[in-house]
């Protein structure tokens, strides 16, 4: 059965991205029609964290309503280098006071996404669906659904819930290892990216406790061999490897919650538009966690895109090439950043290490240098 073509846009993925993509539409007068491959309340399940730039927030602050989700806000931002003398911090007090960013978790962002879009009549939610294929059609595409139905629309967005044939990926060499923790003293709103001889390691505020306390949630990244030899060691030999990655600055690590690992992937699309159907999220770059940008620069696609769209209203094929050139800079720029910030801070070669420390301690004492920099990490490259 093929549903007929009614001018909705088709959205593939009910993600924060996807269910926000088509809030920012109905916002432009457009409907859409939203296809999930998970129920909503497995969805919802998800726990893990996601760093959202102050731009970020701004987007979705206007989306939520009267229902925001639980959040922790980032007013600070320490970065170092483990075995070296610099070191910058990054405050909301070098702009106008407001935080630089918040933290939420994914499923409490679902739900706060997720109601809002119940209250909007312009956008069907239809799940739990699966896109088998995308059928390219002059005027159209046609979306396959594993219920044997057919879906036509005048283009589709792949909002991370179609793998396209297409998608290159690399390997980014490292793996994650997450766990929640508490710090003795921790500064209210401060995050930390210090970087080691084997990766970053990040420490972001949460909207969570653990045992009573403040849970900062641990992003530490290496090999796979050292991940999985670090997610099976006794709580104290962990906590001792970890504090002397850490350092004293940061401060005393106290409790650690259970311990998880995944591999990472750096996936970043050429084209992000094929014909009728266009890709933004993860389903256009998935990015190295240094600096926490994926997810910022999916919520920008999100924007653009509908910008694009409301700008040249009924045709498609202007919007969606208008929308490849304008994110073009961005999506270069950042995925470039995490791919080079790993390997420089990684590498022992003498030179190299004296001019990450000259090139910390000179950022620190620049406040037009730092105001340069937060501001490529809290909106992006402007196009």
């Amino acid at each position: 059965m093929t549903m007929t073509n009614d001018g909705r846009i088709a959205i593939l993925g009910g993600g924060p991205i996807g269910l926000a993509c088509a809030l920012l539409l109905a916002r432009r007068g457009r409907s859409s029609i939203v296809i999930d491959a998970r129920r909503l309340e497995d969805a919802l399940r998800e726990t893990r964290l996601l760093a959202l730039s102050r731009g970020t927030w701004q987007l979705l602050d206007a989306l939520f309503g009267a229902a925001p989700p639980r959040s922790a806000q980032i007013r600070t931002v320490h970065v170092s280098s483990a075995g070296e003398l610099g070191v910058t911090r990054i405050a909301d007090a070098d702009f106008d006071g407001e935080p630089l960013g918040a933290t939420v978790l994914y499923g409490d962002l679902l739900a706060a996404l997720a109601a809002a879009v119940a209250a909007q009549p312009a956008i069907e939610v239809v799940r739990p669906r699966r896109a088998l294929e995308v059928l390219q059609r002059p005027d159209a595409v046609r979306v396959a659904l594993d219920d044997g139905s057919m879906l036509e629309a005048p283009f589709a967005i792949n909002a991370e819930g179609f793998q396209s044939a297409t998608a290159a990926a690399s390997d980014a060499h490292d793996w994650a290892l997450l766990a929640d923790l508490t710090l003795r003293d921790p500064a209210p709103g401060a995050a930390f990216e210090r970087f080691t001889r084997e990766g970053p390691l990040a420490l972001l505020p949460t909207p969570s406790t653990l045992g009573g306390a403040p849970a900062m949630s641990l992003v530490w990244c290496m090999d796979r061999a050292a991940a999985t030899r670090r997610s099976e060691l006794p709580d104290a030999a962990f906590r001792d490897e970890l504090q002397a990655a850490l350092g004293a600055r940061i401060g005393r690590v106290e409790r650690i919650g259970p311990r998880r690992r995944h591999p990472l992937h750096q996936q970043v699309r050429e084209r992000v538009r094929e014909h009728r159907l266009v890709a933004l999220g993860n389903a256009a770059q998935t990015l190295h966690p240094v600096a926490g940008q994926g997810f910022n620069l999916g919520m920008r696609d999100c924007a653009t895109l509908a910008d694009c769209i409301a700008v040249h209203e009924e045709d498609a094929g202007a919007a969606l090439r208008d929308y490849e050139a304008r994110r073009r800079a961005d999506r270069q720029a950042i995925a470039a950043l995490t791919r080079w910030l790993p390997a420089v801070f990684r590498t022992r070669f003498a030179p190299v290490a004296l001019a990450r420390s000259i090139g910390l301690a000179a950022l620190d004492q620049s406040p037009a240098l730092r105001k340069q920099l937060a501001q490529l990490l809290m909106f992006g490259v402007r196009d």
